[in-house]
């Protein structure tokens, strides 16, 4: 099993590798052990600046990614867009 150290270096570089563009103040937020199905997997939520030009009341808005990295491998198998409950 991979340690979440490198389960978030995976989600990280994944992010910086596959996002457009690609993102400067990447920030973790949280960190979770689960399974799918036999697997273990971390399930890491990242956030980035949200990309909003021209619209002032939104500065300082994040866009939240949930990034499912292989606990035996450390290959990122999915990148989700994260909801927030209450997000205005």
């Amino acid at each position: 099993m991979i340690t979440v150290k490198e389960a978030v270096a995976s989600a990280v570089e994944f992010a910086r590798n596959m996002l457009d563009p690609p993102p400067q103040d990447l920030r973790l937020e949280e960190v979770e052990l689960g399974k799918i199905g036999p697997n273990d997997v971390w399930l890491i939520t990242l956030s980035r600046p949200a990309d909003f030009t021209g619209l002032e009341f939104l500065r300082g808005r994040r866009e939240y990614k949930v990034f499912t990295v292989r606990g035996d491998t450390g290959q990122v198998v999915s990148m989700k867009i994260r909801e927030l409950a209450n997000a205005q």
